[in-house]
């Protein structure tokens, strides 16, 4: 069964991955991964703005039998890739997301553990549409890390393709 310290350090494990992009070239960092995708620019800093969005917007919902409603996640997407095509370097948006990364995670680890079973509505609905399970703060980040691997997978599978390793 997988725990709370696990998750914990699935988030850490992505944050400590994440920080071998800085060896990958500027140009690679921005290139998209696939044609219609994001580059890892885009996909790095989609991740920093969850984290941030989560922490300053989410959190602070969660409560037992709350009734939180999320925004609009191509907005923020939308927003997030914005940001990365601005201009700003690789080492920003690398820090970024750490930054956001190491927030979230401190404010996580400063949550009693009962806050994991906090169970509520997320747009209305009681259970998640993908796992069938009901909404509640574990389940909500276990979510985010499933997220962060699959946006890993992409990143590692286009440094593969480019004979890139970090």
């Amino acid at each position: 069964m997988y725990t709370i310290n696990e998750l914990y350090q699935d988030m850490e494990q992505f944050k400590e991955w994440a920080e071998t992009l800085y060896k990958v070239e500027e140009n690679l960092f921005f290139t998209p991964i696939a044609k219609g995708k994001w580059a890892m620019a885009e996909i790095m800093t989609h991740i920093a703005y969850w984290d941030t969005y989560i922490l300053t917007a989410m959190l602070p919902k969660m409560e037992q039998d709350a009734d939180i409603q999320s925004i609009d996640i191509e907005k923020l997407n939308k927003e997030a890739a914005t940001h990365a095509k601005s201009g700003i370097s690789q080492k920003q948006i690398l820090q970024e997301q750490q930054q956001a990364r190491n927030a979230l995670l401190t404010a996580l680890k400063a949550k009693d553990e009962s806050f994991f079973t906090t169970t509520f509505k997320l747009n209305g609905e009681t259970l998640d549409e993908h796992s069938g399970y009901p909404h509640n703060a574990f389940n909500y980040f276990s979510g985010f890390v499933w997220h962060d691997n699959h946006h890993r997978k992409q990143i590692e599978n286009f440094l593969d393709e480019q004979n890139q390793s970090v």
